[in-house]
């Protein structure tokens, strides 16, 4: 009889006092455990109770602010893996690290994409060598570890395939080299993007097709920064801190040749002395250590004098990279198309300064990412 009247009350107390409880406690903008903003308050007007969607904003909001979130959330997802789960949100669980899903790519992304490059690449032919880096996720490298029938695109084929459509590009195999290194730490556990070691095994695939030599991995100095890191895939799966990473810096054994980082953030120009932001790795995103936040435009100079500049398009899987191409060239322009909304000459960026194009990206952002038809404006 004693248990029935504990489990009602706990029932009510989840009914009725949490909620009330949440709307005295103040609100918060961002959650540090799953790495977004919150949803704010909804506003009450005729219109938003017509359209119904005052409602349906509440509710968003009364899940995004009900007291003991976190722990609700936490609890969840232990509650599914005990049943047998091997899926939360979008992560596959595997024994020894969280494992993003990528969904088959759209088409008609894909072929805008291809087109907005090789018109690029034919706009600056004779002017700027154009290469083009599509990094498979670990949903592809780990393919063997991922729970039973779990649903998979192959993203080797996909890679190929849209090598082929290119024209006027040089292409990079970043598989081969990943691939063959699979048994080591060249993907975060708990986050989706590559550690610093993978990024150099793909410099040193990227280096032949920029014609540059590559540094051998004993020139570097790694520094080991943090070992608590729980990424991106932590905050979807909630489950496993104990695969925690641990987040590398490489530095150039003979001397740092980096002079200046200028990061440009709207009208706002921001200026540093290191591609490494550390105290970011006092927060919950600490991969944001490679080159800060996500900035529409970021200027690398160096002391290399040899007159070599190179632009990048990318996403972030190229922060880390920065590590190693700043070893090649005077000055390295990083832009991210996704938060450029101005031409790049409100950058001071002149893409006629620049012998070489680079673009980047990791399948699972490329195949979503809509921001390639930006280039006809750059």
């Amino acid at each position: 009889m004693a248990s029935k009247r504990i489990l009602l009350a706990l029932f009510f107390a989840v009914i009725f006092l949490f909620p009330i409880v949440s709307l005295i406690v103040p609100d918060e903008t961002f959650s540090e455990l799953e790495n977004r903003t919150l949803k704010s308050a909804p506003t009450l007007s005729a219109e938003t109770i017509l359209d119904k969607s005052f409602m349906d904003d509440t509710e968003t909001y009364m899940a995004d602010h009900i007291v003991l979130r976190d722990e609700i959330a936490k609890a969840k997802s232990a509650i599914e893996l005990a049943a047998g789960k091997r899926e939360l949100g979008g992560v596959y669980v595997c024994s020894d690290k969280l494992v993003e899903h990528i969904d088959t790519p759209d088409k008609t992304v894909t072929a805008q994409n291809a087109d907005a490059i090789n018109a690029f690449a034919e706009k600056y032919k004779g002017k700027i060598d154009t290469t083009v880096m599509l990094v498979p996720t670990a949903e592809t490298i780990y393919s063997s570890s991922l729970p039973m029938s779990a649903p998979y695109f192959d993203q080797t084929t996909y890679i190929k395939s849209f090598y082929d459509t290119l024209q006027n590009v040089n292409t990079v195999d970043a598989y081969a080299v990943l691939s063959a290194h699979q048994n080591e730490y060249i993907y975060y556990r708990t986050d989706h993007h590559w550690t610093s070691y993978g990024a150099y095994l793909g410099y040193t695939a990227l280096a032949k097709s920029l014609n540059l030599k590559a540094a051998t991995h004993d020139m570097f100095n790694i520094e080991h920064v943090a070992n608590d890191f729980l990424g991106t895939l932590y905050s979807k799966a909630l489950c496993h801190e104990d695969f925690a990473d641990a987040i590398d810096l490489y530095t150039y054994s003979q001397g740092d040749p980096v002079s200046e980082v200028v990061r440009y953030m709207g009208k706002n120009t921001q200026t540093y002395s290191s591609l490494f932001f550390r105290e970011n790795l006092e927060g919950k995103d600490k991969y944001t250590v490679f080159l800060g936040q996500n900035a529409p435009v970021v200027k690398i100079n160096t002391n290399i004098k040899n007159g070599k500049k190179l632009i990048v398009f990318k996403d972030s899987y190229a922060n880390s990279m920065m590590q190693f191409l700043t070893l090649h060239y005077e000055e390295i322009a990083v832009v991210d198309l996704r938060y450029l909304n101005v031409p790049l000459s409100e950058y001071q960026i002149d893409l006629n300064d620049y012998q070489q194009a680079l673009f980047l990206y990791n399948v699972g952002t490329f195949t979503d990412d809509q921001s390639m038809r930006k280039l006809a404006g750059c």
